[in-house]
């Protein structure tokens, strides 16, 4: 029997196998991530253009709204008069404010009358006015459409009555819900100032009267 050696070593088998599956497995992620031997890259830079600011909006100066409500009252100017005898005050019938929505629509708009106090500070003020006590029962009656109002209006009966307690400075009544289309005129009904539950009126001397006397807004709005 006669045999030939090889010239080199015999790999083993197990080293062998292994080398294979690594190429196999290098070879599956080429195909899948379609780069297998080479990559290419490409740079560029950049640079100042034009550097132009954003060009600024001016808006329009618009015009002044106009309310639709605007000059829809009217005020006395007399404003009312406070009569006394001793510490008691009393008043006339006066009518303070007309409150025209002649043609300012139609049902169902309804809209909203309020009576408001604009000097309570002075009237609290720490020095003293001449008050003790303030209290006015304020009236509104309603008329048709294009009518006017005078103080003699409020010697009948009223459509709505208010309390005004000059307990706090922004003190004010209201009156809600009424209908577009009328005339309301806002005043104040005769009364002799001893009323509790109404119109209360007392100085603080037999003599002199009150220094500072209440002052009055009227304001009108829609409430729907």
């Amino acid at each position: 029997m006669s045999s030939i050696d090889s010239a080199h070593t015999a790999i083993p088998r197990s080293r062998s196998r292994r080398r294979l599956a690594a190429w196999l497995a290098f070879g599956a992620v080429g195909l899948a991530t379609g780069a297998v031997w080479a990559t290419g890259f490409g740079t560029t830079g950049g640079q100042v253009g034009a550097n132009d600011p954003a060009q600024f909006i001016n808006p329009s100066d618009p015009a002044d709204h106009s309310p639709d409500l605007q000059s829809k009252i009217t005020a006395n100017a007399a404003g009312l008069d406070y009569d006394w005898d001793g510490r008691w005050g009393s008043v006339t019938d006066t009518n303070l404010f007309t409150v025209d929505l002649t043609g300012s629509g139609l049902a169902p708009n309804k809209y909203n009358v309020g009576f408001l106090l604009t000097n309570g500070t002075l009237l609290s003020g720490t020095t003293g006015t001449g008050w003790s006590t303030i209290q006015l029962k304020i009236e509104l009656l309603q008329k048709a459409a294009g009518a006017s109002c005078a103080d003699a209006d409020f010697a009948g009966a009223s459509t709505a009555q208010e309390v005004m307690a000059f307990d706090a400075d922004d003190a004010g009544v209201y009156f809600n819900n009424l209908d577009g289309d009328k005339v309301y005129c806002v005043g104040i009904k005769t009364a002799d100032g001893h009323d509790i539950s109404g119109t209360f009126l007392r100085r603080d001397s037999d003599t002199v009267a009150p220094t500072v006397y209440p002052e009055f807004i009227a304001t009108v709005d829609r409430s729907q």
